[in-house]
C-alpha cells in the first residue's frame, strides 16, 4: 500500500500545486503539511479530510483502501482479515480505524475510535457525526459545555463546531462513530 504522504504529494503535483498553496487551502501550516508528507504514519482522520477537500478528492483517494471485496458497485464490506490490515491513525490519544474498504462516493464514513486516558486534540470537520460508546466513559467538550457519557450512551452533533474528548479512566474508551459528509463533491 502506498504511504499517505506520498499519495498527497502525487496528487498535489498532478494538480500543479505548491506545498504552501495546498497547506493554505487545507488550513494547515506548510511545515505541518511537509511533516505529513514525510511521515510513515497517516495524520488524524480530520486532517486527512481537510487535505482531501483542498485537493478536491475523496479521502479514499489518499488512503488507497481499494475497491469493495464483493466487486459490486453498491456494496462494501471489510472482512476480519482486512480489518486487521487497515491503517490505524492516531494523534497520540485518539486512534481511528476504518470500517469500510472504500469511502468513495459515500455520504457516511463509519469508523472505530479508541480514546486512551487523557484529552484529545480539538476536532472540527465539515460533517454531522453520530457516536455510540461501546465501552468506557468519556467527557465530550462541545460548544462550551461538557457532556459525560458511559457505555451504551450515544450522541449526535454538528462536527463543524470544535469538539474534543477526555477519558478520565484507566482503560481505553471504544466508540463507533459515523460521519455524515453531506457536502461531498
Amino acid at each position: 500500500m502506498q504511504k499517505v504522504g506520498s499519495r498527497i504529494n502525487e496528487l498535489r503535483k498532478l494538480q500543479g500545486l505548491r506545498l504552501h498553496t495546498l497547506a493554505a487551502k487545507a488550513g494547515l501550516t506548510k511545515g505541518y503539511l511537509s511533516k505529513i508528507t514525510r511521515a510513515a504514519e497517516p495524520p488524524p482522520f480530520s486532517t486527512l479530510q481537510k487535505i482531501a477537500a483542498a485537493l478536491e478528492v475523496d479521502v479514499n483517494d489518499l488512503l488507497s483502501f481499494g475497491q469493495a471485496e464483493s466487486g459490486a458497485r453498491n456494496i462494501d464490506f471489510l472482512s476480519p482479515v482486512a480489518k486487521r490490515q487497515a491503517p490505524f491513525r492516531s494523534d497520540g490519544i485518539c486512534s481511528f480505524k476504518p470500517l469500510l474498504k472504500s469511502y468513495r462516493n459515500k455520504q457516511m464514513s463509519p469508523f472505530f475510535m479508541s480514546i486512551q486516558p487523557g484529552k484529545t486534540q480539538v476536532f472540527k470537520h465539515d460533517a454531522e457525526e453520530f457516536v455510540y460508546l461501546i465501552a468506557g466513559e468519556i467527557t465530550l467538550h462541545y460548544d462550551g459545555r461538557d457532556y459525560h457519557f458511559k457505555t451504551g450512551d450515544s450522541f449526535y452533533l454538528d462536527s463543524r463546531l470544535g469538539h474534543s474528548f477526555t477519558n478520565a479512566g484507566r482503560e481505553d474508551a471504544h466508540l463507533l462513530a459515523v460521519d455524515y459528509n453531506y457536502r461531498r463533491f
